[in-house]
């Protein structure tokens, strides 16, 4: 049974859910109702959305021992998607006043916090990221999305997306958000210098009509037509998808 647990683990990090559940439920069907097999179980019902099935399997593995901070984010993911958010977002603030938290599973913790509005905490967990990571422009990016979810002057973040696009100069999205920030300070010449050499696949790129649409109104105000008749094919494209 070990072997067959094993192999079920093997799938799950390979991304084959379907398979490694098919190898857990083998292991706990034989009769070995192991902590370890109900864990990865309730995991891969999290995943799968299974939400309900994956509570009450998870739950069944922290009877039997205390849970990995993997599990603990999915039995947090999954007490949310069942009505009581009192206590995933209580499971969740917990993990974040962790300093030794996986660096591999910060992303899905800011994740979470951010499905709750906390804000600030999963403006946080991003921070750690980047102190583990300060060439992570995906953390980086995380700081700089919560600080605008939580109600951050846009001066603040604007050194952040500088450094962003230093960081991944070829990510629109990043030289779009410094386009996004610029136009709410009324500072349209540097929104528009944000994006002014904009390619037709980095338009294209983008399918958000409320940014497209910035976008054709950056492109108009400075008389750039091409570029601004492009995106609005594009949004006649998104408004038909």
């Amino acid at each position: 049974m070990q072997d067959r647990l094993q192999r079920a683990v093997a799938c799950y990090t390979r991304g084959l859910l379907p398979e490694a559940l098919r190898h857990v439920e083998a292991v706990l069907a034989a009769g070995d109702v192991g902590a370890d097999a109900l864990e990865l179980k309730g995991v891969i019902l999290q995943m799968q959305g299974a939400f309900p099935a994956g509570l009450e399997t998870l739950l069944a593995a922290q009877q039997l021992q205390s849970l990995s901070t993997a599990a603990q984010l999915a039995i947090a993911d999954c007490y949310c998607h069942t009505g009581d958010l009192d206590r995933g977002r209580e499971i969740l603030c917990r993990l974040a006043e962790r300093s030794d938290f996986p660096t591999a599973l910060l992303s899905s913790l800011a994740e979470g916090l951010g499905r709750l509005q906390e804000f600030e905490l999963a403006r946080r967990v991003c921070e750690l990221a980047v102190q583990r990571n300060p060439n992570s422009h995906a953390a980086l990016y995380g700081v700089v999305f919560y600080m605008s979810r939580g109600g951050e002057p846009a001066e603040r973040s604007i050194p952040l997306v500088e450094r962003l696009i230093d960081l991944a100069p070829r990510v629109f999205r990043y030289r779009m958000s410094l386009a996004t920030l610029y136009t709410q300070l009324d500072e349209q010449e540097k929104a528009y210098l944000a994006i002014a050499d904009a390619s037709n696949d980095e338009m294209y790129s983008v399918d958000c009509a409320c940014c497209v649409a910035r976008l054709v109104e950056l492109f108009e105000l400075f008389d750039d037509r091409e570029r601004a008749a492009y995106c609005r094919c594009r949004l006649v494209e998104i408004a038909s998808e």
